[in-house]
């Protein structure tokens, strides 16, 4: 079965009547005093204020409980998921070869400013074979060129990095 992207799985609290024993637990939550309380009591606490009592940290000794609403715990953790995930931009990525012509050069160029424009990090890498291994400094002009070209909106976030027959560099939004 296919799984949906969108998907958020909900970490499983234990909630109310799925806590069961005899222990002493430490309660917190929206106006109320963080203390080391016996199990039973908290639920009265929580039932008193017409909430759930979730546990939140089992490991901890002791177990931390929070006296909140389910529903709106759930739905807080899914909206934060969903913020966090909306703040990732893909990384984009140029191809770049030795013998490039100048208007092909500036054609990925056009391309990687909107993509860095839009907050995208750009990675431009340059692919060499054969004899251009040989020469890697006259091989590394065209994406010194590039970096050059885009100099005004961005700026590379670290060294030219050799990787096998690959040269690759990053590319940032300027300030």
């Amino acid at each position: 079965m296919a799984k949906n992207k969108n998907a958020f799985n909900a970490p499983s609290f234990r909630i109310n009547d799925e806590l069961r024993g005899n222990y002493d637990v430490r309660i917190v939550g929206d106006g109320i005093e963080s203390k080391v309380v016996t199990l039973e009591e908290a639920k009265k606490i929580a039932y008193g204020m017409e909430l759930d009592l979730i546990e939140l940290n089992a490991k901890n000794d002791p177990p931390i409980m929070k006296v909140a609403s389910y529903e709106k715990l759930v739905y807080e953790l899914k909206k934060n998921a969903k913020k966090n995930k909306q703040g990732a931009k893909p990384l984009k990525e140029i191809q770049l070869s030795v013998n490039i012509s100048d208007h092909d050069l500036q054609t990925k160029a056009n391309n990687a400013r909107k993509f860095i424009e839009n907050g995208n990090k750009v990675k431009a890498t340059l692919t060499m074979k054969g004899r251009e291994l040989t020469r890697r400094d006259e091989s590394k002009r065209s994406i010194l060129e590039f970096i050059v070209m885009l100099e005004d909106v961005a700026v590379p976030e670290s060294q030219l990095r050799d990787d096998g027959n690959k040269t690759i560099v990053v590319l940032k939004k300027k300030g």
